[in-house]
């Protein structure tokens, strides 16, 4: 038997438990499926929470009445990083999962031009439908792009933020660790724009590699935030003045 919503939210922070978390391709209701080539897409629904999976793995979570509240706690560390900065002209987000990074930004940040980039066109109809906040600022309801990551960098240019959540699995694409992908983010960032990266890495390894890469682009050794009990890391790097 399903239990009530608030049995899944920490009342003290608002976060989604881990309980919640392991099993939330088995319950709630199912909303939508669909089998996108290796990959099966879904929607499930429990009262007023909704999320998303790619392969029974959890990429969003949203409150129907509010949301652009962050439910996850990776997300909730990322949003302490951003209060600490200036108020974004220009967001970039790679990859868009159900939407919940780009509901709190559109939220926060009603004046800024958030353009949020999704290659599978599927994910983009799912968010349209299911998970996107009524309260869009006119100006940004075009910003939803669907092309490959690499594209939109190749064009970029003058973006403050630049948040990269590219990894639906543990076993990331190969370019997220070439050098090249992330000379394009330097060079669509700002002079003092701002990386942040949703990384998953249940290897000392894959970390190493990522800080090598970024200390050949960006010219410093970053050190990885681990979000404690989950495999995410928090990375966070500035565009510095040479």
């Amino acid at each position: 038997m399903l239990g009530n919503m608030s049995e899944y939210i920490n009342p003290v922070n608002g976060l989604i438990n881990s309980y919640f978390i392991e099993n939330s391709h088995s319950i709630g209701q199912l909303l939508y499926w669909h089998k996108y080539g290796g990959d099966h897409i879904q929607v499930r629904q429990h009262q007023q929470l909704r999320w998303l999976l790619i392969n029974d793995t959890l990429q969003s979570v949203v409150t129907q009445q509010q949301p652009s509240n962050l439910l996850l706690p990776h997300l909730q560390c990322l949003a302490q990083h951003w209060h600490t900065l200036s108020t974004p002209k220009k967001v970039l987000e790679l990859g868009l999962g159900g939407g919940a990074i780009r509901n709190y930004l559109l939220h926060q940040y009603p004046h800024a031009k958030i353009t949020s980039a999704e290659i599978n066109a599927d994910i983009i109809s799912c968010y349209k439908k299911f998970f996107t906040t009524q309260q869009v600022p006119n100006n940004n309801t075009q910003r939803l792009l669907c092309e490959d990551a690499q594209q939109v960098l190749a064009r970029a240019r003058n973006i403050d933020w630049i948040i990269l959540d590219l990894f639906s699995q543990i076993d990331a694409p190969r370019f997220l660790f070439a050098p090249a992908f992330y000379q394009k983010i330097h060079a669509a960032l700002n002079n003092n724009g701002t990386l942040f990266i949703n990384f998953l890495s249940q290897h000392e390894s894959q970390l190493k590699q990522l800080q090598q890469v970024l200390l050949n682009v960006f010219g410093y050794k970053v050190s990885p935030q681990k979000v404690a009990g989950y495999i995410n890391h928090i990375v966070v790097i500035t565009k510095q003045l040479n």
